[in-house]
């Protein structure tokens, strides 16, 4: 206690400002070699963080606050500045006196007299439990998504990566740098067109979850299927950022191709069938944005190839049509066999102009080919732009102009 009482009358202002301290604070003396420095003074805070009152603390060692979690290195650390009279700054766990773990935040400064000679450690402790358990709670969470098996993203609000998850890496064949600060546009494969980003960013900037299939390309130019949820991160409704998780799609890529080539696929043309058709095109309508249109295709003179030639030739008749119209048609455009020697397209974002223009060129173009001159068939075609009817009026009125010009004999257009 004497050397207690020595540094009370040595420094009474300074401990009176002290003693009223938000903040824990401990004075003790100088450290030794060999020698563990005593506890000469510490405020009300200090009480009521360790559990000990002042007179069970006065003159004990700091070592009485440490237990098997208090970290060793902290600790080395602590005795060498000590030794150097130097500044130090850290945190570790310490006990209280019921032996309860709490965290402990130090700021511990050199004291000297008027001679510059070291009588005194100044120690400013806090209590940061609270702190420290919110913290490991976000590392475990900052864990927990970097070892998920999803492919987990961060976008800033103009859609350039932040922060991408080792199964993104993975996934894309990009690293973290690669990626960061640059745009998701560098996965594009191209089987996506305009309209669905379009579709994409209405709902992303409207702060609405948005949840597909991507068929994107990684950095090694292989193609890879993503079911993909993007959420607007937002807070007081302004818009911070996205988020998305990603799951690997390629099995279910398979077994969908699988599943289209038995159900929607029709067997002799390799063309999408009815079914497809129905699907697609109330989808399509469901989500109508921009532009679409309708071709209804139907060989002329059909009749007569089964009829001369036989069933085998009117196979034959029908494959190459849809040869032909693969190959004149946009890949982004989707081809059906509806029936018989009927065959309907999509063509999205065409307008009603666009659309007849082109079927005036497939008229013409299938009527000067080896597969008019080898069968005696041609093509009506009729078009037409969807303005938001129902399914049924949309295709019988694409039909009635097949029709039309079917009986007005015309195989072109003037």
């Amino acid at each position: 206690m004497e050397l207690v009482e020595n540094f009370l009358t040595l420094n009474p202002y300074e401990l009176t400002i002290f003693d009223h301290s938000y903040n824990s604070v401990v004075i003790t003396t100088p450290f030794l070699e060999g020698e563990h420095p005593k506890i000469l003074y510490v405020n009300d805070a200090f009480t009521r963080m360790s559990g000990y009152t002042k007179e069970e603390i006065l003159g004990k060692t700091p070592r009485v606050l440490q237990g098997p979690k208090t970290d060793k290195e902290v600790l080395q650390r602590l005795k060498k500045c000590l030794k150097n009279e130097e500044y130090f700054e850290g945190k570790t766990i310490n006990y209280t006196k019921d032996a309860r773990e709490y965290w402990v935040e130090w700021n511990i400064s050199p004291v000297y007299d008027k001679e510059k000679k070291l009588i005194a450690f100044l120690s400013f402790q806090k209590d940061i439990s609270v702190a420290q358990k919110l913290l490991n709670h976000i590392k475990l969470f900052q864990k927990a998504i970097d070892q998920n098996h999803d492919a987990i993203a961060l976008f800033n609000g103009d859609g350039d990566y932040i922060y991408v998850n080792e199964s993104y890496v993975k996934r894309t064949g990009y690293s973290a740098t690669e990626l960061i600060g640059k745009n998701p546009k560098i996965l594009k494969s191209g089987y996506h067109d305009e309209s669905f980003y379009k579709n994409l960013w209405q709902r992303l900037l409207s702060k609405t979850s948005f949840e597909t299939i991507f068929c994107n390309k990684n950095a090694q130019g292989m193609i890879y299927y993503e079911k993909q949820t993007i959420t607007p991160i937002l807070e007081d409704e302004v818009l911070l950022g996205y988020v998305t998780i990603g799951k690997n799609y390629d099995k279910e890529q398979e077994r969908r191709k699988q599943l289209e080539e038995d159900v929607f696929i029709d067997s002799l043309t390799g063309l999408f069938n009815k079914r497809a058709f129905d699907i697609k095109l109330k989808n399509r309508i469901e989500s109508f944005t921009g532009s679409f249109c309708m071709m209804f295709v139907d060989l002329d003179h059909f009749k007569q190839v089964n009829d001369k030639m036989g069933h085998d030739a009117g196979d034959n008749a029908l494959r190459e049509s849809a040869i032909f119209l693969r190959r004149n048609i946009r890949k982004s455009d989707d081809i059906f066999r509806f029936g018989g020697d009927e065959f309907v397209v999509l063509l999205y974002d065409t307008k009603e102009k666009d659309a007849q223009l082109l079927s005036c060129k497939l008229e013409e173009s299938f009527v000067a080919s080896d597969i008019a001159k080898r069968y005696g068939i041609s093509m009506s075609i009729g078009s037409g732009e969807y303005f938001g009817e129902g399914a049924e009026q949309f295709l019988k009125k694409t039909d009635d102009e097949m029709y039309r010009k079917k009986r007005a004999k015309k195989s072109s257009c003037i």
